[in-house]
């Protein structure tokens, strides 16, 4: 079964990359990383479903319902599942394997005297420092942040990998919709990946309850969160501008595309044709404060009296208990701060 599921998975989001304009598309000779979100109903995003639910009197979603048991106004339909597919190993302890079987020299590289792993807990004298990318490969099981070049400023973007683990207790809902919809059925189901990008010993480390993350198994927390750890499968489908088939060189085009939302060209995080550091009119339409804004169009109510993304956050009580006990759990997460940024008034249409 799951081999049928990952192949539908994997298809529907290659198709959709392949139908896509030649002007969202990297050149041949670059390759790009791919991932998709798939749920086995088709439909519209799932803030449009809330929309619409709200304003269409006789609208029944394939996805949603108006909930009467939640703290928020709407939950997914438990019988939709939600499946992720990726091109690329996730970054981070989710790919160690791959990356030192790729090694000239697997040797392990020896820690400096000053670093100290982010699976050991950090004291007062001796703070924890994030292992960067791929560096110091054998250190297995720790907090990573994202690889980047090796010359290029180090970012407190945490990897892929981690990134993952964390949505298997806070769900795929970010804080905004966090106030919209329930949590209690916004788990990935299924992670999917090509079969030349898994590593079992890498993944059960990484995302299952053997691995890092053992000691939240069958843990559930107020406000419909609980851990929800993924299958992960695999698939012999690969992405045609995949590291493996497309060209050597990177691409800085990212491509976001909806179903029944549009698609969008974005260059290092911001529209195409639009100019840097130019507000909310540069930021793509899943941008945090897009989201904001769009959740605050369906339902002003829900997030409160929230005058900045901080306060917004802040607000979330039960997510952010999770968020904490999760990032305790994958051990030294060094919390960076993140963006602040007021709501603009102008809505989302």
């Amino acid at each position: 079964m799951a081999v049928v599921v990952s192949y539908r998975v994997a298809s529907t989001v290659l198709d959709a990359f392949a139908a896509l304009p030649q002007k969202y598309k990297p050149r041949p000779t670059e390759w790009v990383p791919l991932s998709g979100v798939v749920m086995e109903k088709s439909g519209y995003f799932l803030l449009e479903e809330c929309r619409k639910l709200s304003t269409e009197e006789d609208y029944i979603s394939e996805y949603i319902y108006l909930s009467t048991i939640a703290s928020q106004r709407f939950e997914i339909r438990p019988e939709v599942r939600i499946h992720f597919y990726s091109s690329e190993a996730p970054c981070g302890d989710g790919s160690m394997e791959l990356t030192m079987a790729s090694q000239t020299d697997s040797t392990p590289w020896a820690l400096p005297p000053s670093q100290i792993p982010t699976s050991v807990t950090p004291s007062k004298d001796t703070p924890a420092i994030h292992l960067r990318g791929r560096g110091y490969f054998s250190e297995l099981g720790a907090v990573r942040t994202k690889p980047g070049r090796a010359d290029s400023p180090q970012t407190p973007c945490k990897s892929c990998s981690d990134k993952l683990s964390v949505r298997q207790a806070i769900s795929l809902l970010l804080t905004p919709t966090s106030f919209l919809i329930s949590p209690t059925n916004a788990y990935i189901s299924m992670l999917v990946i090509p079969s030349s990008q898994y590593s079992s010993s890498a993944c059960i480390r990484a995302f299952g309850v053997e691995g890092r993350m053992k000691s939240l198994s069958e843990r559930e927390w107020e406000g419909g969160y609980s851990f929800r750890p993924f299958q992960v499968a695999t698939t012999e489908l690969e992405f045609e501008s995949s590291k493996r088939r497309g060209g050597s060189g990177t691409s800085n085009l990212s491509t976001v595309s909806v179903e029944n939302r549009g698609c969008e060209a974005l260059i290092g995080g911001v529209l195409q044709g639009r100019k840097q550091f130019s507000g909310v009119k540069a930021g793509s339409m899943l941008c945090k404060v897009n989201m904001w804004r769009r959740v605050v169009g369906i339902s002003p109510e829900t997030v409160g009296s929230a005058k900045s993304y901080t306060e917004l956050k802040e607000a979330a009580i039960c997510r952010q208990k999770v968020k904490s006990e999760v990032r305790k759990a994958l051990g030294g997460w060094i919390r960076t701060g993140g963006d602040d940024f007021e709501m603009p008034e102008k809505k989302v249409e």
